[in-house]
């Protein structure tokens, strides 16, 4: 019964959802990667995807809710923790975005007077 339900669901979110999967994991791969990022941070998805693999658990199956779903937790945290704590330029670079600007000219460039000066000594 439940895949009556969920099959017409997939197709109607996929070609929604997809596009930005796909640019989350190449975002993530990319700061996995990327020597600028700290070590600790680029460790912490490949250590979550030994630790889904890998028959140990911190929380036994016979656990209730939490048990089944401690790997997806520890896979997402890790996940979560390397797009938030890697420095934002950088995230935003291998996004494509441009990057933020604290300048008056950027923000209200009609505000903005061009000129120029010199000095003139009194004495």
């Amino acid at each position: 019964m439940f895949h009556r339900l969920a099959i017409p669901l997939l197709y109607f979110l996929a070609p929604r959802l997809l596009p930005k999967v796909i640019k989350f994991v190449v975002l993530v791969w990319r700061l996995t990667f990327d020597k600028r990022v700290s070590i600790f941070l680029r460790m912490l998805v490949p250590l979550a995807i030994v630790y889904v693999i890998s028959p140990v658990d911190l929380l036994r199956d016979r656990v209730p809710i939490i048990g089944r779903f401690d790997d997806l937790i520890v896979f997402g945290l890790a996940l979560l923790f390397l797009t938030k704590l890697a420095s934002p330029a950088i995230v935003d670079e291998h996004m494509g975005l441009e990057p933020k600007s604290d300048r008056p000219e950027d923000k209200d460039p009609e505000s903005v007077v061009d000129g120029t000066s010199r000095l003139i000594d009194d004495e």
